[in-house]
């Protein structure tokens, strides 16, 4: 009876103890496995599973990347614009121009698409040639483009102009006397017309005639030795703009300019060195093809010196025919003779009138024949 009443007593004590009892975690398989891994580190995540992702809010897949700029790779191209020269890129396979440096070049905003790299635009070269109204010439030797935007103009019709013929400025003559108009006698005819509102320009002036009340054209014939050692002091002591044309075949010779000589001066804004041919012929006995070289060679040879491509020919001795005048418009705007009297830009733009100034005119001379040029009688 005793044994009986101690099993109840021990059958009792277990169903209370398995009532009490921890309740087991289930079986996770490998997520176990996981969390004992990151013991220690980083906290298991205990997101459910069924967290909504707020990723797509905070970063949208449809963000655009940051495009590369375009790499600029400096070409071997030589291209030179008023004297100055341009660095030449290319991009991707196309060529372009800084559009700074051509700002530079030509005075003037240039107009075209561009392309901006760090920013800088820049502008498509060859392409640019197409819309540049200038004087254009290649080296045939080099590769090399010259440009002249001074030279890209258009003359206002039915205006006048004073061109005035020099040709060597010296005490002591040494050829011709009558050519050599001595260095106080010029002095004293550019003080005149500086005094009286006369402007003297070059020709690539004309494009804005209206600009002067008294546009006058000083030209000196040749290109001797003392257009630098006696002429081009007094053009800079009065700041006055001249026109040398230069016979290219005697450059570096006797009693002629050297090529350092009209670097400097064509560089010094001025001197405007312009075509007097190449050996000086007398262009109405010559071939075409002579004519063609007397022009094409002298224009390349000054292009070469100064940066700058020549617009005007000086015809030797004033001499031409309709053939000659006929080649040298395929390579220059104006032709320029020895005729005198005034010139007016609605004449034919080939046959230019100059005023001859010798040795030993006087100034009430050279007065009274200017004011009757300018006067149109």
């Amino acid at each position: 009876m005793r044994r009986k009443a101690l099993l109840a007593l021990l059958l009792a004590l277990a169903l209370l103890t398995a009532c009490h009892a921890p309740e087991r975690p289930p079986e996770t398989g490998p997520d176990a496995a996981r969390t004992e891994d990151t013991a220690g580190g980083t906290a298991p995540d205990t997101t459910p599973d069924t967290a909504p992702d707020t990723t797509a809010e905070t970063t949208p897949d449809t963000a655009p990347a940051a495009a590369p700029e375009p790499e600029l790779t400096l070409t071997g191209d030589k291209v030179v614009a008023d004297g100055l020269r341009l660095a030449v890129w290319e991009v991707e396979g196309q060529k372009y121009i800084a559009k700074s440096a051509l700002r530079r070049a030509f005075g003037r905003e240039p107009e075209g698409e561009t392309l901006t790299v760090r920013g800088e635009e820049y502008l498509p070269w060859p392409r640019l040639m197409e819309e540049i109204d200038c004087p254009t010439l290649t080296d045939p030797e080099d590769g090399t483009v010259y440009l002249s935007p001074r030279g890209s103009y258009e003359i206002p019709e039915d205006r006048r102009a004073a061109v005035l013929m020099y040709h060597a400025v010296g005490e002591k003559p040494w050829g011709l006397v009558t050519l050599f108009v001595r260095p106080t006698e010029l002095e004293e005819q550019i003080g005149y017309l500086l005094e009286n509102g006369f402007d003297p320009i070059w020709f690539s002036d004309l494009s804005h005639i209206d600009d002067y009340d008294k546009p006058v054209i000083l030209t000196f014939d040749d290109g001797y030795d003392n257009n630098y050692t006696a002429l081009y002091p007094i053009l800079q002591k009065y700041g006055v703009k001249a026109t040398i044309f230069v016979i290219t075949g005697k450059v570096d010779t006797d009693r002629y300019l050297t090529r350092e000589q009209i670097r400097e001066m064509a560089s010094s804004g001025l001197v405007a060195i312009e075509s007097h041919t190449v050996t000086h012929p007398d262009l109405t006995t010559l071939s075409e093809e002579e004519l063609e070289y007397e022009y094409g060679q002298s224009r390349l040879e000054i292009a070469r010196m100064t940066g700058r491509v020549p617009t005007v020919v000086c015809y030797p001795s004033g001499e031409s025919n309709a053939l000659a005048r006929g080649v040298a418009a395929e390579y220059y705007k104006l032709g320029v003779r020895m005729d005198g009297g005034v010139w007016d830009t609605s004449s034919d733009p080939m046959r230019v009138n100059r005023f001859y100034v010798p040795r030993d005119l006087t100034l009430a001379r050279f007065r009274g024949k200017l004011n009757r040029l300018t006067a149109g009688s």
